[in-house]
């Protein structure tokens, strides 16, 4: 069957740095959207290191399209520019329509950039892009009858057709089914938005170069059947993500999804999802609920620990509101929390910059093994306040199209104490400094934290920076990867009916002086044993049963008054609160 439309997808590959995008939800409304106006449409993702003009020449010659779509960011416009042109060549019939953020952010710039693109389209592409398929149709229609575009007339001039109404419902648009579209093999589609738009006006974002902003959340019952959807299409894994900030803005129906989430997954179903701070703040009460229903990870934006940078930023919050969310949120026993912080932003100095890494160390304190903090360097994107206005927000650009480096990994802009190596070497300070800190706090937690982390690994695949740290402590890794990963037990959740049936295994060999063993639990901490606890550590081979062990124990001459059974089992909970014994059941 002949397919209308191909819509391409680039993630940007470098040697360092892989800017790995989730899938376009865009793209597959847009399809969704076409598709209820009888076109057909299949979607396709890539790695800028793959041979792209040959890849996508062949699917365009399989399905036989008419119009190629691509998504435009800051990064992957590069590649598109370059490819679009070779592709035109092969098929001269083929139409190129671009958007995404860059197009919508500054098309016409766009638009030259990639001189082969034929039509831009600004903002949401679902009617535009299914009015441009209806072209095919209806050849006496014209783009300049279609509201959001720009486009190149005959003498190259670009077009401009005026906004289009905007939309104030955001139960317009279908929900998209993705599988139906997408042409990539054993991908899981995980993502889901509740609404369009954003409340907020931050001087670094697009959205804040809006006079107002409009929020529209999506039909309550309609968020709902997408959940069942996506869970119903998930295999094996037990982890959605909602990736709007919008999630929370409205506590009722929060709830009502929690409770769905509730009664019909039973809480399984573990989910991550973005949250202002400011709007969290207002309903902590939330997060009992949440939790029930399976909140697994949230991410805020931190972005500075400098209440004059965060105003600067229009962030409308407090330094101290992050500190009361993040402590609530651990209290809640949420299992992760990501914290992120822009270095190098409107007036950073050396004193806002040790603000913000003094800020971030102490959420770490606050959430141990809970709060993950990361940073990235602050982005000159198109279009945003900052960058439209630097003088305003202490900044001078001085690589404004971003071609130096990976967007958030180099410095584009300077202040007026810190200049682009300064920034880049402050943004490396952070991370060496939080990570020291990680790995010493690592080896602190608490054995319900440390079981929680390896749980998010093992369950849902939430590799965290805390699960790596926790990683490099042999005992610890050993005694909860075997319990998460390959069902061995602690002695403490063993039924006292069947313990001397299950069979004890150390996670960590003896260390030896040429005279005895010690017990080893951290790196470099040795602790001796005294005879029966040397006896009982190497019996705890995995040959032998508990039962076994202190039959053998109990035939020894200087064992002769002592309660073996008492004695051993006290043994044992004392090694398993060193991590280093685990059980597993009679095979």
């Amino acid at each position: 069957m002949k397919t209308d439309a191909l819509l391409i997808q680039i993630s940007t590959s470098y040697l360092n740095y892989n800017i790995i995008h989730e899938p376009y939800l865009g793209q597959y409304y847009i399809a969704e959207y076409a598709k209820e106006k009888g076109f057909r449409c299949k979607i396709k993702k890539f790695l800028s290191s793959e041979p792209l003009i040959q890849k996508i020449s062949q699917l365009v010659s399989e399905l036989k399209c008419d119009i190629l779509g691509f998504s435009v960011d800051c990064e992957n416009q590069w590649i598109i520019r370059r490819i679009v042109g070779p592709i035109k060549e092969y098929f001269p019939h083929l139409l190129c329509v671009i958007g995404g953020p860059q197009v919508t952010a500054a098309a016409e710039q766009t638009l030259k950039r990639i001189p082969a693109a034929d039509i831009a389209i600004i903002g949401e592409g679902e009617k535009p892009f299914a009015s441009i398929l209806s072209l095919l149709n209806e050849p006496q229609k014209s783009l300049h009858d279609i509201k959001g575009l720009a486009f190149r007339d005959g003498s190259g001039k670009i077009i401009y057709t005026g906004n289009p109404k905007p939309e104030v419902f955001a139960g317009n648009y279908p929900y998209p089914r993705r599988y139906d579209y997408c042409l990539d093999e054993n991908i899981v589609f995980d993502q889901i938005i509740t609404g369009r738009g954003c409340i907020g006006q931050c001087a670094f974002c697009f959205e804040g170069s809006k006079k107002s902003n409009v929020l529209r959340l999506r039909p309550i019952e309609d968020v709902i059947d997408e959940i069942d959807y996506i869970i119903s299409h998930l295999k094996n894994q037990h982890f959605i993500s909602f990736i709007d900030d919008t999630f929370i803005i409205n506590p009722e129906r929060t709830k009502i999804i929690c409770q769905h989430m509730i009664d019909k997954y039973e809480g399984k179903i573990k989910w991550f999802c973005e949250a202002r701070v400011d709007i969290l703040k207002r309903n902590l009460e939330l997060l009992p609920l949440m939790k029930k229903a399976g909140l697994l990870r949230v991410q805020l934006g931190g972005e500075s620990g400098s209440q004059k940078v965060l105003d600067a930023y229009n962030k409308k919050m407090k330094v101290g509101d992050l500190k009361l969310v993040v402590r609530e949120l651990y209290n809640a026993k949420i299992s992760s929390i990501y914290i992120n912080f822009i270095i190098g932003g409107a007036n950073e100095d050396y004193e806002t910059f040790g603000e913000t890494l003094d800020l971030a160390k102490e959420l770490m304190i606050i959430a141990p093994g809970c709060a993950e903090v990361g940073c990235s360097i602050f982005a000159p994107y198109v279009g945003t306040p900052m960058t439209t206005q630097p003088d305003k927000y202490g900044i001078r650009i001085i690589d404004a199209n971003m071609l130096s480096g990976p967007d958030g990994h180099m410095s584009f802009t300077e202040t007026e104490q810190l200049n682009r190596y300064k920034i880049y070497q402050l943004c490396t300070l952070f991370e060496t400094e939080c990570l020291k800190l990680q790995n010493e706090l690592a080896k602190s937690l608490s054995k319900e934290r440390y079981s929680d982390i390896y749980q998010q690994y093992f369950y849902v695949g939430l590799d965290t920076n805390w699960f790596k740290a926790v990683r490099n402590i042999e005992s610890i890794d050993k005694y909860f990867s075997t319990i998460a990963g390959h069902g061995f037990l602690s002695i403490k959740e063993i039924d006292s009916a069947i313990l001397d049936f299950c069979i004890p295994c150390r996670t960590k060999e003896p260390i030896s002086d040429g005279v005895k063993f010690f017990r080893c639990t951290y790196p470099g901490t040795f602790l001796p044993n005294t005879p029966l606890e040397e006896s009982l550590y190497l019996l705890s081979s995995g040959k032998l049963s508990y039962g076994e062990i202190k039959f053998l124990l109990k035939k020894k001459p200087e064992y002769a008054n002592m309660d073996i059974d008492a004695e051993t089992f006290r043994l044992y909970n004392m090694f398993d609160d060193e991590y280093l014994i685990v059980w597993k059941r009679d095979l």
